[in-house]
């Protein structure tokens, strides 16, 4: 099989890929971007690395930012239906488990092949609301939840305060979109979900979070250490534990950068 070539502003890809074991779609957290996994390509060379690019950053800077869920899944959805051709996963963080697990909803409902398995990492499942809303506090309060999430550690925040009061708009925008999502129930889906938690996760409820009442598959869970934001800190860790669910043998991916 050879790659599937996407030409979208949807997306982004960090690599080419021969006959890959399969594809994983990377769904990014509120106010990230497909930068969040550039680095995942040089971790393994059996699956194809592809990231969602949301309106409000990098090149979409200047596109406005989705606030409702579904008007995102609408535009979303069929931008994603080429990936359906061949075995894909998909893998979202926080706000991105959120938009991954309505999308394959959305597959269901069209139809499409739906993928091996659903990684989901920062979020509980979406029959529970966000344990904190913020996305309405005043710039710095909001600056300031932020950091705690992050664990900022003082000689990091100029450059990261820098940072954020730019994107700040698309910030505020993804949280609203989040933290206003209204779980509607509907049956669960038939697709295993491997839960990946950071075991001082504070946004997190414990063991599963409520994931595996969204399959009727099987729902299992793997801890690593660190906060809300472990993913950047285990980035080698993440896509080796994926891989393996993926069915990527450790021989298969030793020697790879």
């Amino acid at each position: 099989m050879r790659p599937t070539r996407l030409s979208s502003r949807w997306f982004r890809s960090f690599g080419d890929v021969t006959d890959p074991v399969s594809d994983v779609v990377c769904f990014p957290h509120a106010g990230g971007s497909a930068a969040m996994f550039q680095n995942w390509q040089r971790y393994t060379s059996e699956l194809k690395i592809t990231a969602v690019q949301l309106p409000g950053r990098e090149v979409r800077l200047g596109e406005p930012p989705f606030l409702e869920m579904t008007a995102l899944v609408d535009a979303l959805a069929p931008a994603l239906g080429p990936l359906t051709r061949r075995p894909y996963a998909f893998y979202g963080h926080s706000m991105g488990a959120l938009v991954a697990f309505e999308v394959l909803r959305r597959f269901r409902e069209l139809e499409l092949p739906l993928p091996t398995a659903l990684f989901v990492s920062g979020r509980d499942a979406p029959q529970y609301g966000d344990q904190e809303q913020v996305h309405h506090l005043p710039d710095a309060e909001l600056l300031e939840r932020l950091r705690a999430w992050e664990g900022m550690e003082p000689q990091d925040l100029s450059t990261y305060e820098e940072l954020v009061t730019l994107m700040l708009p698309t910030i505020r925008a993804d949280l609203t979109l989040a933290e206003t999502y209204a779980y509607v129930p509907g049956p669960p889906l038939s697709v295993p979900v491997r839960v990946l938690r950071g075991r001082r996760d504070p946004l997190v409820r414990d063991g599963d979070a409520g994931w595996s009442r969204q399959t009727s598959a099987d729902c299992s869970v793997h801890e690593f250490d660190g906060g809300h934001f472990f993913v950047q800190d285990h980035e080698r860790s993440v896509v080796t534990h994926i891989g393996a669910a993926l069915g990527v043998s450790a021989a298969r991916e030793a020697g790879t950068q």
